[in-house]
């Protein structure tokens, strides 16, 4: 098994949690509706982030050179690009969670009101 299908699912893992602890932190602040949508939004950016590695490895450069077409550093060279690409993206959901995260805070503290 190659390190990156471990990564994503790691990713993944980190990301669901993360949109399960947003909900819980709206509610628990009396903001179920921004949790609601912090969730959905951490979700979504999970599943964008899940598939979008498997996007591009299946319809891109990056496919033909790591199924052997090319030669064996271009082989390399696939399988790194795709490495450090599926790499930033499992941070994506736990970037969306913390900017949902002070969305929540800032509305429950009353301070976003008053810079409206």
């Amino acid at each position: 098994m190659n390190s990156t299908v471990n990564l994503g699912n790691l990713g993944s893992g980190f990301g669901v949690l993360a949109a399960a602890l947003i909900l819980a932190y709206g509610v628990w602040v009396g903001r179920r509706d921004l949790g609601m949508r912090a969730m959905w939004g951490v979700l979504a950016a999970v599943l964008l982030t899940s598939l979008l590695p498997l996007v591009i490895f299946r319809t891109s450069l990056v496919g033909l050179l790591v199924g052997g077409v090319g030669g064996t550093f271009l082989s390399t060279l696939g399988t790194v690009l795709l490495g450090v690409v599926s790499t930033a993206l499992a941070f994506l959901p736990l970037y969306v969670a913390v900017n949902w995260l002070e969305v929540i805070r800032q509305a429950s503290d009353g301070s976003m009101h008053s810079r409206l």
